[in-house]
């Protein structure tokens, strides 16, 4: 019997249940725990997303690590779901280009601030994450082809998907 589940972009009314899901698994892994604005939940319901659930938690870990203010508003919104373009395989630059962009914004918006210590670590969690995921998925759950293609050893990827908490089978 087919199951279909509606994408995201038809359920709208699950987007704050799952934003506190994915604050509250970031929260666990060491992430900054933020709250997000009443304007910032309508901007993320109003998104088309392409990407469903998944994009949705990129999203929302993104805000976590970037932003800097306690209280994720629309502007910080907008400002990330203005960046959503698609990124080409041959292009590397423009990678290094998009996390540039967002680390200065991380800057700027600490106003003179200093970050929370292990700024190095969170935004390297940042982008290993979807990486490992992506390529886990592309090779349908084979670790040691994923290994293979990342260019890492099969026990190390092991130790990545134990250590950022990804559920085999995703």
């Amino acid at each position: 019997m087919p199951l279909r589940l509606p994408p995201l972009r038809e359920r709208t009314e699950d987007i704050g249940p799952l934003i506190s899901h994915f604050v509250a698994r970031a929260d666990a892994d060491g992430l900054p725990a933020k709250r997000f604005t009443p304007d910032a939940l309508q901007r993320l319901k109003a998104w088309h997303w392409p990407g469903n659930v998944r994009e949705l938690e990129n999203l929302v870990r993104r805000l976590l690590v970037l932003h800097a203010d306690d209280f994720v508003d629309a502007a910080a919104v907008d400002r990330e779901l203005a960046d959503q373009t698609p990124v080409e395989p041959a292009d590397s630059e423009s990678l290094s280009e998009s996390v540039d962009t967002h680390i200065r914004r991380y800057f700027q918006a600490l106003k003179g601030g200093v970050p929370a210590p292990g700024l190095y670590g969170r935004i390297l969690r940042e982008v290993e994450h979807p990486l490992i995921v992506a390529t886990l998925e592309m090779t349908r759950g084979n670790q040691v082809r994923a290994a293979d293609i990342l260019g890492l050893n099969r026990n190390t990827l092991r130790k990545k998907i134990k250590e950022l908490n990804i559920r085999a089978g995703r």
